[in-house]
Formats: C-alpha cells, sequence, structure tokens
C-alpha cells in the first residue's frame, strides 16, 4: 500500500494517477473525502491535527509527503507527517522538497531544507525530489496576463526554469515502484524560457497577442496583491523572482534518465490545459 499525502493538489493527482496506471495499491490523505479521486482507499484525516494521522499510515508500506508551501505551517504539517510514518514503520518516503532547498535564502527554502534534514534522520529510506517552478503556476495570475494583454515578470533578462507536474507526478511513482533511489536527492526541470519566449507560446495558445513586461518588484507586487493573492504567497513569489534575477535556476537531465523521455514542454502543458484557463 502506497499513501499519497496532498492527493488532491497539482502534484499529489498526478502522483495518484502514475501509481494507478502502474496498478499500484493507493491510500490517499483527505480532509474531505468527497474530493479524493476514483479508485483509491481513503482516509480522511488533517495534517494540522496529527491525531488524525495514525489511522492513515496502518499497513502503508511507502508515502508520498508534502504539504502546501509556502503556508506558515506548511513545516510542521510536514513534520507531523514524518512523526506518523515513523510510528507506523513505514518502509520508504518520498518528500516533495524544493529546488534551492537549504541554499537559496527564504522562508520557503529553508522549510524544506529543514525538513529534509528531519526526513534523514528518519528510520525509513527515503527519497527527496526537488523541482523548479510548475508550468501550471506561469504565469502565477492568468487573469491579469488576459485582461491586460502583458505577462508582467521581474526577469532581468534571466531564463525561467520550468516542469510539468504530470513529470513530478510520474518521477514520484517511478521511484516509489523500483528499486535502487534509497537516499537519492533527484533535482527535477524540464524547460528553461526567457519572458519573450514564454509570452509567445501564451499567445499562440490563447490567441491573443501577450507581451512581456520585464517589471520591477514594486510593480509586479501591486499585480499579485490586485489579484488577491495571500500576503505570504505574494512574498514568496518576490522571492523566487530574486532568485530568478541572480542565476540560481538551472536545467538538468534528471527527468529524462528517469523516465527514459524528454520532459514535455510548456507549449505541450498549455496545449493540454488551456481549456481550464479561467
Amino acid at each position: 500500500m502506497i499513501l499519497v499525502i496532498g492527493a488532491t493538489g497539482t502534484i499529489g493527482r498526478e502522483v495518484v494517477k502514475h501509481l494507478l496506471d502502474a496498478g499500484q495499491r493507493v491510500r490517499v490523505l483527505v480532509r474531505d473525502p468527497a474530493r479524493a479521486p476514483a479508485g483509491v482507499d481513503v482516509a480522511v484525516g488533517d495534517l494540522t491535527q496529527p491525531q488524525t494521522l495514525p489511522q492513515a499510515f496502518v499497513g502503508v508500506q511507502r508515502a508520498f509527503v508534502l504539504a502546501p508551501f509556502p503556508f506558515p505551517n506548511a513545516e510542521k504539517m510536514e513534520v507531523n507527517a514524518f512523526v506518523a510514518a515513523e510510528q507506523a514503520r513505514v518502509e520508504h518516503l518520498v518528500y516533495l522538497s524544493n529546488f534551492g532547498a537549504g541554499r537559496f535564502d527564504g522562508d520557503l527554502w529553508a522549510g524544506h531544507g529543514a525538513n529534509e534534514w528531519r526526513l534523514r534522520a528518519l528510520r525509513s529510506t527515503w527519497t527527496i525530489l526537488r523541482p523548479v517552478r510548475f508550468m501550471s503556476s506561469l504565469p502565477f495570475v492568468w487573469t491579469s496576463v488576459l485582461d491586460k494583454g502583458h505577462l508582467l515578470e521581474p526577469h532581468a533578462g534571466r531564463a525561467v526554469v520550468l516542469i510539468d507536474p504530470s513529470d513530478v507526478g510520474a518521477v514520484a511513482a517511478r521511484v516509489m515502484t523500483e528499486a535502487g533511489h534509497d537516499g537519492k536527492v533527484y533535482e527535477l526541470s524540464g524547460q528553461a524560457m526567457i519572458g519573450p519566449e514564454i509570452a509567445a507560446q501564451i499567445s499562440y495558445a490563447v490567441d491573443k497577442t501577450i507581451r512581456f513586461v520585464d517589471g520591477t518588484d514594486d510593480e509586479t507586487r501591486q499585480e499579485l496583491v490586485a489579484s488577491g493573492l495571500p500576503p505570504e504567497i505574494v512574498d514568496a513569489t518576490l522571492m523566487y523572482f530574486e532568485s530568478v534575477r541572480a542565476g540560481l535556476w538551472y536545467e538538468t537531465s534528471t527527468v529524462a534518465e528517469l523516465l527514459g523521455r524528454p520532459p514535455r514542454s510548456y507549449a505541450d502543458w498549455l496545449t493540454d490545459h488551456i481549456s481550464e484557463i479561467p
């Protein structure tokens, strides 16, 4: 039995899909059973309520752990999952961390870095996944792009490195279902693109001219706040752009090596998901 935490989110649902496609027995931890995907065993629990977690881990051999960073209590939520897994003597944990964990400045990367070290201290074997920015978060706010006809992000001419969430899910399923990944840390990336290239891809997908604006932090903050994003998300996003301007992100060959095929492109992602864009 494989337990997937965060199964209704961007990455978790892809992990579930790929595990089911591989014929695995899957249990999901959810707060609302009505949102659980089909074909899985359902455990109702909440990462913020540790007393609800032990029953989800009963009979589980492997588990996929993530929490909704950069929300303030995400680090503690993952610790609660680690404790429950340790008590249940889960054999192997796959942890969704973040590219730059423990190295980049900011709470997002510090929290993931701290939990990577906590993971290493457990009895379970483990694998750490460090993906780059998800294609599903480019742009961060679609309504702003479509209403104003521009993609405003402060890149200072640097490339943005992206990955399709489906590729993250495929890698997670692979490392949970085959040998050879214990104690490994995998940096996962897909495609690197500069702002004008991104705007051109979006323009083609939405059949509308979208121009790229390499804006300032203040301009970006104004757009993010106006879109209704919570303050902690706005702050984390601006910290992310600071790391982009510093040139800290890069492509890796890990996805191709693990999956035996190239990572999916942003054009692929847009083709598959353009009908879902508001």
